[in-house]
């Protein structure tokens, strides 16, 4: 195989296509089944934290055979690299393209003076005072792992992909728990409360190493594919607010609904409130005719979030599992 490197062009319909065309193919040979679509893509190497200049294609002759794409949270100094390869030289492709990632990000930590591994902090640890470049794979795809692991990163967390069989769900409302209500986030005043109360629900979550920014943060949120402002709700409890739904239609080309975020604040633990919305979502998505409702969580969540998910049925269908490189 002779292969050739090209700039990733996102304004080139052609160049995006091609990416969804390995990033496609690479997940069903590997775990069998995929969840990309053409948009889903288009908004990873478009988004807000997207590092355009890193991103590359690879090609065997016309046919595309390798995809890097790259994400840089500057304020939290993180870059995620996202490493796609088909054809018999798989592996090969795969080493260049990870050490391609990293060289990206080795340059970007080398000219932050200011980044700096506190003494006795654990380096594999997400950290905002320092620069972390991180990867993840199926479980199934053990190639990919492997070149992950002989490239220097180190397995730090695994992600369970869920879905909730929603046949023969009937079209009713859920009851609430006593006191609580939902509504749909209105406004400026009401995006920024969404925006707290994400990061209060969230604080003591594994990579929470930073408060996003409303502006950055509003960005990603419109950013995302199947993005649906009008349902973005938010729980409260005896006229407070205590939590969030964030529901999108990324996965509705599969007959899903997806689950974004769900969180309740700590205070507000314990009452039902999460599973409440959880009912909401399923029902919400009976409603629009979808199959099943889908999310991701950490599997090793501090929250009691995958007891919760488990016994309102949901299943795990991918694991994933979360790779950590410390530039120090």
């Amino acid at each position: 195989m002779r292969t050739r490197l090209l700039a990733l062009d996102v304004d080139d319909a052609a160049h995006l296509q091609a990416a969804y065309q390995v990033a496609r193919e690479c997940e069903l040979i590997n775990d069998g089944t995929s969840d990309v679509t053409l948009e889903s893509i288009t908004a990873q190497l478009t988004g807000p934290v997207a590092m355009r200049e890193a991103q590359e294609l690879m090609f065997d002759g016309q046919t595309p055979v390798g995809l890097l794409g790259v994400e840089n949270e500057v304020d939290g100094r993180e870059m995620f690299i996202d490493v796609y390869a088909l054809g018999p030289q798989r592996r090969e492709l795969l080493d260049e393209l990870l050490e391609r990632g990293l060289a990206h990000a080795r340059t970007a930590a080398a000219a932050d003076v200011d980044a700096k591994v506190p003494d006795g902090a654990d380096s594999l640890e997400m950290d905002a005072g320092f620069w972390q470049v991180t990867a993840a794979t199926y479980t199934t795809d053990q190639e990919y792992a492997d070149a992950i692991v002989a490239a220097g990163f180190t397995a730090v967390r695994t992600y369970w992909r869920m879905v909730l069989d929603l046949g023969g769900r009937p079209r009713i409302a859920p009851q609430a728990p006593d006191h609580a209500t939902k509504r749909v986030v209105d406004g400026e005043s009401d995006q920024r409360l969404l925006l707290r109360l994400r990061n209060e629900s969230f604080a003591d979550h594994f990579g929470e190493t930073f408060e996003r920014g409303f502006e950055d943060y509003l960005a990603q949120l419109l950013a995302t594919e199947g993005c649906d402002p009008s349902r973005w709700w938010i729980a409260e409890s005896d006229g407070q607010p205590v939590g969030l739904c964030i529901l999108d239609d990324s996965k509705a080309e599969f007959g899903e609904s997806y689950v974004r975020t769900l969180g309740v604040i700590p205070s507000a633990r314990g009452r039902g409130i999460a599973r409440w919305l959880l009912q909401c979502a399923a029902s919400d998505a009976v409603v629009r005719g979808r199959a099943g409702l889908a999310l991701t969580v950490d599997g090793r969540n501090t929250t009691g979030a995958t007891r919760l998910y488990e016994s309102v049925g949901f299943r795990t269908r991918q694991q994933l599992d979360l790779y950590c490189y410390p530039l120090v």
